[in-house]
């Protein structure tokens, strides 16, 4: 009863928020067999200007007929006067076609809790070409491992995580995807919390079945690896428990009676062992799981790491290309981070200059006619991009051109069977890469189309092209111009890692290096080059403030992005030239350049506190606080971005080089410190937010 109020109560608050001003309505029929899947595509869609029936109507419709001529999980618009027709031959092809009419109409699906709903229905121009998918299996990997928004829908069980979890899979229906996988993590070891996950998840994976969707989870196997709260086969370190006892006590938690699709086996970060032992263990796994799940696939991650090198087999090869050696009916799922992709420079990012290894071994598996999965990413967060935050159109680039370049005719050869994405955390407009990226494994656009597929319904033509520069600008200047190491921020663990010499994110020469006598030649060149990046973004955020757009979310999250990419470059200039002058003699030079990025840091607070109090998801201060989780991380994926931490740890260790002391220099990793030593809102700050928010 508690779980049906929930979602009745939500369903009337998102029509009395986004749809209620929608003029006209529209009546979708259908076919009876697609009814249930269809129903709930408009009871998700925010707003009560859409009716399902099986029964003939009037007025404005989309009918929807099965075609056997239509390909699986295709289908076909064509239009009569004010009826829009569909023709499919399966549930998702009936679940696609319909989104495809409403979106002709206006509506498009962003953010999984926040779709776009036009201010009144009429029929737009209609695409009668028959849509079928490029890929065979598309979708996302939730990486529950982070307290995103995913996490909290699939993890944390509950009335609310339900209806958030039904959105999701709702929003990856309507955005042509038919796959969701999500991670394990470790606390369903505990007899308590799996009694209540395992009924919620369950409810999970009939659901996403019932739409047409296939679930995955992934899940490591050896504990001494598990650097975060991962759910993992083996936790002996004594070598004296035997690998098939661990995985006959462990497989029937996450398979008896929990029909999962797809199984991927994680092996961490930064691991090593001994070669055979890897690939003995990894066959074993697979064995041991068909016995308990053997209607499903077992995947194996190609994680990346450059400096992770083994021998074998007369090879040379990174330690997780060991997997290519396993049984070859273990499905390879290859690997890459960031905004990097697997055909330009990858920036040293996990010390790889390209990722040209990981390439090859794809296309050698499309080659063969062997199953293979890409899995790049939309998102890093860890002290990245959103956590910044900065907002990367970038990742459009990266994830179409190796859509693009993986499937083109004049390829080496086979087919990509599977794309999906590791997604982390959709606002500061993350949302739009996921999207972007989703779509395009469906159907590939060009980034410009696919940007303005999104964009013009309500922002117009020059705001997509706006954002499609900026793209562009980036790649020039981020990627190829290898700013990416002084744009994203560092922790203490970041720090701590590189004396080991860890190296995740890009590296980059820093303050105490300068001090030191190292790394300025290097330094010299970035400011060169991140003044052309800053003047260019300069260009972009005044050509935004010119624009003539609707004051909306969507408006409002990308003037706020605009203005928080230009103030971080603005930001690391001043911080360096500060530093420079310092070590040159020139007391006053340094102080006017550190003048400038208090002033820089004060106006990020303000950008970053108006977008916090405008968030998509209506939960969204638990991304930004101290939040209990099952995770590694004690906090919202928001939270070192709503306090600006990784910029004030910047601007502490600058005041420290010009004044020759040595300041206690925030972590940026513990968040009871960030909040202990949060600097309470300057009078300066809290008038310029004030004018500001008058001003907009």
């Amino acid at each position: 009863m508690r779980a049906a109020f929930f979602g009745l109560l939500l369903l009337v608050i998102l029509a009395a928020c986004s749809g209620d001003d929608l003029r006209g309505s529209v009546t979708v029929v259908t076919e009876p067999q697609w009814e249930p899947a269809i129903r709930e595509m408009a009871v998700l869609t925010p707003t009560s200007a859409i009716s399902v029936s099986t029964e003939p109507a009037e007025g404005l419709q989309i009918v929807v007929a099965d075609d056997p001529q239509i390909p699986l999980e295709g289908y076909q618009l064509t239009r009569a006067g004010d009826i829009i027709y569909v023709a499919a031959h399966d549930v998702l092809g009936a679940q696609y076609g319909v989104t495809a009419a409403l979106e002709a109409m206006g509506f498009r699906y962003r953010h999984p809790f926040d779709a776009y709903v036009p201010r009144e229905l009429e029929i737009g121009e209609i695409d009668e070409t028959v849509h079928t998918p490029d890929i065979r299996v598309r979708g996302l990997q939730l990486h529950t491992l982070h307290p995103i928004e995913g996490y909290f829908a699939f993890w944390e069980p509950g009335a609310g995580s339900t209806n958030s979890a039904h959105r999701i899979i709702d929003w990856v229906i309507k955005n042509r995807g038919n796959f969701l996988q999500w991670v394990a993590l470790d606390n369903i070891m505990q007899p308590d919390a799996y009694a209540a996950w395992k009924p919620f998840t369950q409810e999970l994976i009939e659901y996403a079945h019932s739409r047409g969707v296939t679930v995955g989870l992934n899940i490591q196997l050896f504990g001494q690896s598990n650097l975060q709260n991962s759910f993992d086969l083996s936790d002996d370190k004594t070598n004296t428990v035997p690998l098939r006892d661990e995985l006959r006590a462990r497989l029937p938690l996450i398979t008896q009676d929990l029909p999962f699709d797809v199984y991927t086996l994680s092996f961490g970060e930064f691991f090593n062992s001994e070669p055979q032992r890897f690939i003995d263990s990894v066959n074993m796994t697979y064995a041991e799981l068909m016995t308990f799940a053997p209607n499903a696939e077992m995947h194996t991650l190609i994680h990346v790491g450059a400096e992770q090198r083994i021998d074998f087999m007369g090879e040379n090869l990174i330690y997780y290309f060991l997997a290519k050696f396993a049984d070859p009916r273990i499905i390879t799922d290859i690997h890459t981070v960031m905004f990097y992709n697997l055909f330009e420079d990858a920036g040293g990012a996990y010390h790889h200059d390209n990722f040209n290894e990981h390439r090859a071994l794809l296309q050698q598996k499309m080659c063969a006619g062997q199953k293979v999965s890409y899995q790049p990413e939309t998102a890093y967060w860890v002290a990245f991009d959103n956590s910044m935050p900065q907002f990367y159109p970038l990742y459009i680039h990266s994830r179409l051109l190796d859509l693009d370049m993986l499937q083109r005719p004049d390829g080496p050869c086979g087919t990509l069977d599977k794309h999906y994405l590791f997604s982390t955390g959709w606002e500061w407009g993350y949302w739009l890469n996921d999207v972007a990226a989703l779509r395009a494994s469906y159907d590939l656009v060009t980034p410009g189309a696919a940007i303005a597929e999104q964009l013009v319904p309500d922002l117009g033509f020059a705001a997509a092209e706006l954002v499609a520069q900026m793209m562009e600008v980036q790649h020039e200047r981020v990627m190829l111009g290898r700013l990416t190491g002084y744009l994203v921020g560092r922790d203490a663990v970041i720090d701590i890692g590189r004396v080991a010499d860890i190296i995740s994110q890009p590296d980059r020469v820093t303050f105490d290096q300068l001090v030191a006598g190292t790394g300025r030649t290097e330094v010299v060149q970035m400011l060169f080059t991140m003044r052309l990046y800053a003047d260019e973004l300069d260009q972009l955020d005044d050509s935004w403030s010119a624009l003539d757009v609707p004051d909306n979310r969507w408006s409002r999250e990308l003037r706020d992005s605009f203005a928080i990419n230009r103030l971080r470059a603005r930001f690391v200039i001043a911080t360096y030239d500060a530093t420079l002058a310092s070590l040159d003699g020139d007391p006053a030079a340094a102080n006017a350049a550190y003048a400038e990025a208090e002033a820089l840091l004060e106006d990020a607070k303000i950008v970053v506190a108006r977008r916090h109090r405008d968030l998509h998801d209506s939960a969204g201060r638990r991304h930004l606080e101290i939040t209990a989780n099952q995770t590694f991380y004690q906090f919202g994926y928001l939270f070192f971005a709503n306090n600006v931490c990784y910029w004030k740890r910047e601007l502490v260790q600058v005041d420290g080089v010009l004044h020759g002391n040595s300041p206690r220099v925030p972590s940026c990793f513990y968040p009871q410190e960030a909040v202990r030593t949060e600097d309470p809102m300057t009078e300066t700050s809290r008038l310029r937010l004030q004018s500001r928010s008058l001003a907009q």
